[in-house]
């Protein structure tokens, strides 16, 4: 993950090692078998990969991944800069998730932010939710994040695609996070 140390758990480190993983570059990935299919599978099972080489870290419980007691910043909102690789990090794998299957709606996304927030381990709401769930494990075993900090995290995008959803169904935040995240790797 740029911009941030990665501290990776003993059980992440350990597949990271034997597959020789870039422990610097890693990302989930989404298999699909054919437009639009993704295989997620199981969500405990997560395919790591590096750009290279893939991995398999098996993970069973998100919670079991939180560490330290550090408390967040008040104003997690306005993103602050230390998080800003975390929040990167989650909405990029977002966009690879809709990129295989469509944009998700902003209240379907709103529901997936919330319940890896308020339930991380509770049952799965689907493809997008298990990958999501991935992700979040990914970004827990490579960082340092306290569960107050993952709620923090979880609860500033809980609200933003709330901002910009519009009832009874709209996909503002995904166009906008399109346009926002793969814009600034054009400049």
């Amino acid at each position: 993950m740029k911009g941030i140390t990665v501290d990776l758990l003993a059980s992440l480190g350990a597949a990271v090692k034997d597959a020789r993983l870039d422990s610097g570059n890693l990302t989930v990935a989404l298999p699909s078998g054919r437009p639009g299919q993704v295989e997620v599978g199981d969500r405990h099972s997560i395919l790591v990969y590096d750009g290279t080489n893939f991995a398999t870290w098996l993970v069973p419980s998100l919670r079991d991944l939180l560490r330290g007691d550090r408390q967040p910043p008040a104003d997690m909102d306005h993103y602050p800069k230390e998080y800003c690789p975390y929040f990167y990090f989650l909405e990029k794998h977002f966009l690879t998730f809709c990129a295989g299957c469509g944009d998700r709606t902003d209240q379907e996304t709103e529901e997936i932010y919330s319940a890896l927030r308020r339930r991380p381990d509770g049952r799965s709401l689907g493809k997008a939710h298990d990958f999501m769930w991935q992700v979040a494990a990914l970004l827990l075993g490579t960082n340092v994040l306290s569960e107050a900090e993952f709620d923090a995290l979880l609860g500033a995008l809980v609200r933003s695609t709330r901002r910009w959803a519009q009832r009874p169904v709209s996909r503002n935040y995904a166009a906008y996070l399109r346009n926002t995240l793969e814009g600034d790797n054009q400049a």
